[in-house]
């Protein structure tokens, strides 16, 4: 499974990147009147899966961290950034696999 694994001033965290993935299909299927669930849909969402940066920038320039907290997991306590660059410095963020 692949996630989008970021430093955060209160530490590492990682989101699944196909719920990122979902989210952005879900954001152009209701913008261009595409079924969700449709075939084009899960197109759009393996696209994102498959892709080595198109996740991290929906994250970062579309949504919000606290659209992702209840999903995201604390994985490390590391403090790599401070508030002032975290979310939206792509330095900061991953796509990684984790099993």
């Amino acid at each position: 499974m692949k996630v989008i694994k970021f430093n955060s001033p209160k530490g590492v965290f990682q989101i699944p990147l196909h719920l990122v993935a979902a989210n952005r299909a879900d954001y152009y299927a209701e913008k261009d009147g595409v079924d969700i669930g449709s075939k084009e849909h899960k197109e759009e969402i393996d696209w994102v899966v498959n892709d080595d940066y198109e996740g991290v920038g929906w994250l970062l320039n579309n949504t919000n961290w606290s659209d992702w907290k209840g999903v995201a997991v604390k994985v490390g306590d590391d403090v790599n950034c401070t508030d002032d660059d975290f979310w939206c410095d792509s330095d900061n963020f991953d796509i990684i696999n984790v099993n």
